[in-house]
């Protein structure tokens, strides 16, 4: 399926926004992780320690687990919490906000985009029945036809 013009144009100026902004600098920078190495959710709550660095992708993750796992970002948060990172939720509800916030516009634009196509996919579709139906009806036969007007006219 084609990502419509006006969507791509979208992305790709959220990305150079965020390629600008520095964003996206230091991406590659952070310890490789080994191929072996599974990224699920015990990994990440044993990586909650008193000397890790949390980042916005920290948080993303523990919601990302949340989605799936109900319950999993209060335990992470308390936990965080414990290990004295007092702005935790707030931290977390921030990135909650944002992720909702854009999962909303692109929802939005996706019943948009459906909106505006939906019509005319159905009207292809029934103009499509309509010549199948005619095919159809130029290959019976004489006595075919009749046959199939009489069950017709006993539906009515």
């Amino acid at each position: 399926m084609r990502v419509p013009d006006d969507i791509f144009a979208q992305i790709c100026a959220e990305m150079e926004a965020a390629e600008k902004s520095g964003e996206l600098d230091g991406i590659f920078k952070g310890e490789p992780r080994a191929p072996d190495q599974q990224a699920g959710r015990e990994p990440l709550m044993r990586s909650l320690r008193p000397d890790v660095k949390l980042y916005k992708s920290t948080f993303k993750k523990i919601l990302g687990f949340e989605l799936t796992t109900p319950g999993f970002a209060e335990n992470a948060l308390t936990r965080l919490e414990i290990l004295g990172c007092s702005r935790a939720r707030e931290y977390y509800e921030t990135v909650k906000a944002e992720w909702q916030q854009e999962h909303d516009a692109q929802m939005k634009r996706a019943a948009e985009w459906s909106r505006d196509r939906g019509p005319n996919e159905f009207e292809n579709l029934k103009r499509k029945a309509v010549r199948e139906s005619r095919e159809d009806l130029k290959k019976m036969s004489n006595s075919e036809l009749l046959t199939y007007l009489k069950n017709l006219i006993a539906e009515v």
